[in-house]
């Protein structure tokens, strides 16, 4: 029968935290140093899918992580998941769901009012062969630029001037022009 120490030993490095020291993307690897000084050799970390819906989510260097080591063996360790310190703190300290990004992108979700927020430092590209469908009232701020036709059912207005509804002062028969809307 096993010495009492040497199984609790065991059971103690089953699950250690420590902080990413590296990271090969190329691979889906990293390397975790614990603060005994010990560092991992390269190991996989977990994601959230990885059949035919696959999620990548690199961890960050400093990222502080969990890491199972089967049988208390890290060189056949895993990073199970990240916990949250000082240097990065939790997205949201409310019941809503947020991604936060490097560069201060973010989007998140509020089940309590039912919004869905996005905010994109850079450009936004979304591609859809089969179309976007947006159902509700759209507000948009900012220039738009069209490439292509564009079909209202409804009426158009720009700057309170009704495309359907305007007349025109000034109308002449013939091939004069007409004056400017009203």
């Amino acid at each position: 029968m096993a010495d009492p120490a040497d199984i609790q030993r065991l059971v103690g490095d089953l699950a250690r935290e420590g902080s990413i020291a590296s990271v090969d993307l190329s691979t889906g690897m990293a390397r975790v140093r614990f603060a005994d000084d010990l560092t991992t050799g390269d190991i996989p970390w977990l994601c959230g899918r990885a059949g035919k819906t696959r999620i990548w989510a690199p961890p960050a260097i400093g990222e502080q992580v969990t890491v199972l080591c089967p049988e208390g063996d890290t060189g056949r360790g895993m990073i199970i998941g990240s916990l949250s310190s000082d240097a990065h703190p939790h997205a949201a300290q409310d019941g809503s769901t947020r991604i936060d990004f490097e560069d201060g992108s973010w989007f998140g979700y509020d089940p309590g009012s039912g919004d869905l927020t996005a905010t994109i430092v850079g450009k936004a590209t979304i591609t859809a062969p089969g179309g976007i469908r947006l159902v509700g009232p759209v507000t948009m701020k900012g220039d738009v630029k069209l490439e292509g036709d564009m079909t209202a059912t409804g009426d158009v207005v720009a700057d309170g001037k009704s495309l359907k509804g305007h007349t025109h002062t000034a109308v002449q028969p013939g091939s004069g022009f007409s004056g400017p809307p009203k």
